[in-house]
């Protein structure tokens, strides 16, 4: 692989095709004044500023950038006119907001006023969603059709989820086609939703962090704690990039493929310059493409599976002849452009310092094992990692529903019935955090579950659930098939953890090594609890997201550890990060 060929000079990180954005407004980065507009967020505009480097970690005080986009790892944090630890991707820029790169934890500005005591808030509903994607927003749609009164409860500032990233209201769509099918199919969606305002409410920017007796939800919404009782409650979760830590992961310009999906979807910033992507399936060739439509220089796609023998699920795959179509037309246009596939080959090492200047590629076999003399690196200085997906189990965890280990998904999923329903009574699950399917599988399961959960909550009977569910069970067979096909294809093998070193950090809130939880197991523990009390993983502000499946997989490759037999972590309240002020309320009536 050639090294550092000529780069394409990106002066602007905005991508101006497609859209018009809203009025730009006056902020400071550090002091100086910087260009941003209405609806982006933080992050976005420290992007587009050229910001690699955001913040110092506590511990190590090794430097961190934006990564997963989503809020969901808390590298980003900054202070805000005073205020310390603020998620950037997901917080919107404001007229006149000082912003401040931060050191560690940040300090508090004692000359500011306190935050105010917030409300206490107690509320009852027939059904809650938890997840504004496609499969939760498919199951409020149903659901309302059939009379009942939804609540979706959405930790992102716009309904969507991942797939239908929708753009912020100041932003104005010029050319529709210029954003790709899923955005269309997104607004068909919520165009749904929004007929049926008078049955379904959204709470966006809110987040669920408990779960109490009697499964009260405990949701935070602006300066609201909200106490939620629901007759049903439908968990769409959906996912987490799956983590495959290596030395540098950390680095600024190392982010989730989703992450820079985001970047370039809902916020139309490039997420770099000359960018490697590293992962397995096919989200790894629909994030080059959208990089290619951004101008963005794609130096090479790494695939760790190897897809010799993907013939033999052939009667399988042909099953859905429309996403093999595209997948083909993506690969074709990467190579027609010059970008290198290399097949299979897995990242092993970044480098660079304070942010990424090249990335170290290693050649393996048909089970992720290393041919030795077969590495090389490139000069980048963005690397997108997309090892496939994870469920997003803390919710259902809560819930008390039981998971059981799919070596498949690499993750825990949670047990459910043809009725979508977990073993906990009135708990239903639907989308990626039911196992990963994809979109279309979403929001079946999602429709399905909608079902359900009205005849559950009293507003239609079963029979009349069973019939209209009839048409969704027969579709889901087939992309079923489709997609334990794909996975096998696309698996993740053990060896895929060949290169944590010891001193490669597993948990990146608390700064933890791979060297730190293997003295760990080795002192007497195979429990992930055990790790976490010894040795704090687990235990920073995402609370496991994205340790946990790592280190499970460190005691399965390394330790003999089965995974069936590997406990999650307890999932403990706050869930989520939340402030203070929010527990010092006074007691409101429903709302």
């Amino acid at each position: 692989m050639n090294k550092m060929s000529e780069t394409k000079e990106i002066k602007n990180y905005r991508i101006e095709s497609g859209i018009r954005r809203g009025k730009e407004i006056k902020i400071t980065i550090d002091g100086k004044p910087a260009r941003a507009y209405e609806g982006e967020t933080i992050g976005a505009v420290l992007a587009a500023a050229g910001y690699r480097k955001i913040r110092r970690a506590p511990q190590r005080k090794d430097p961190r950038g934006l990564y997963c986009c989503m809020g969901s790892c808390y590298g980003c944090l900054v202070t805000v006119d005073g205020q310390p630890n603020v998620r950037a991707c997901v917080t919107r820029v404001e007229p006149g907001q000082k912003i401040e790169l931060q050191d560690g934890f940040g300090w508090i500005d004692m000359d500011m006023p306190g935050p105010k005591p917030g409300r206490l808030i107690h509320q009852q509903t027939e059904l809650v969603i938890i997840g504004g994607g496609p499969a939760g927003l498919s199951a409020a749609v149903v659901a309302a059709k059939m009379g009942a009164h939804v609540l979706v409860i959405d930790e992102n500032l716009l309904s969507g989820g991942q797939i239908y990233r929708q753009l912020p209201q100041p932003f104005q769509v010029d050319n529709p086609a210029a954003l790709g099918i899923d955005y269309a199919d997104g607004q068909a969606l919520l165009s749904q939703v929004e007929q049926l305002s008078n049955r379904i409410t959204i709470c966006n920017d809110a987040l669920v962090w408990a779960v109490f007796d009697s499964r009260q939800l405990a949701i935070t919404r602006g300066s609201e704690l909200v106490l939620l009782e629901a007759k049903a409650i439908i968990a769409a979760t959906g996912a987490n990039e799956r983590p495959v830590p290596v030395p540098g992961w950390t680095l600024p310009g190392v982010m989730t493929a989703g992450g820079a999906q985001v970047l370039m979807k809902s916020q139309r910033v490039r997420p770099g310059t000359r960018v490697l992507l590293a992962g397995t399936g096919p989200l790894q060739l629909v994030v080059a493409n959208q990089m290619l439509d951004a101008g963005m220089d794609v130096v090479a796609v790494a695939e760790s599976a190897s897809t010799r023998s993907a013939w033999r699920y052939l009667p399988d795959l042909i099953r859905q002849p429309g996403l093999i179509k595209q997948g083909l037309s993506y690969m074709y246009r990467l190579r027609k452009t010059g970008v290198q596939m290399l097949q299979p080959w897995v990242l092993q090492a970044v480098e660079g310092d304070h942010q990424v200047q090249r990335a170290v590629l290693g050649k393996v076999d048909s089970q992720c094992r290393s041919i030795p003399g077969y590495t090389t690196a490139v000069d980048v200085d963005t690397v997108c990692l997309g090892y496939g997906l994870i469920p997003s189990v803390w919710l259902t965890t809560m819930l008390g529903c039981r998971h059981v280990y799919n070596p498949m998904v690499g993750g825990w999923v949670p047990y459910y019935n043809e009725h979508m329903q977990t073993d906990q009574t009135g708990v239903f699950v639907a989308g990626d955090g039911a196992g990963i399917a994809g979109v279309l599988v979403a929001r079946r399961q999602g429709t399905i579950a909608g079902l359900y959960a009205a005849a559950h909550a009293g507003v239609i009977s079963t029979e009349q659930a069973a019939r209209a569910a009839h048409v969704e069970r027969r579709a889901l067979t087939s992309l079923r098939k489709f997609r334990r096909a794909m996975d096998h294809v696309y698996r993740i093998y053990p060896e895929l953890y060949a290169n944590i070193s010891d001193e490669t950090i597993v948990c990146r809130c608390e700064g933890i090594t791979a060297g730190e939880i293997r003295n760990a197991v080795r002192a007497g523990t195979l429990n992930l609890n055990d790790i976490k009390k010894r040795t704090r993983t687990g235990m920073g502000y995402c609370q496991g997201t994205h340790c946990t499946p790592v280190v499970a997989a460190m005691l399965a490759r390394e330790f003999g550890a089965k995974t069936e037999d590997i406990e999650l972590m307890t999932t403990r309240p706050p869930a989520r990060p939340i402030p203070l002020s929010l527990l010092m309320g006074d007691v409101k009536g429903n709302i």
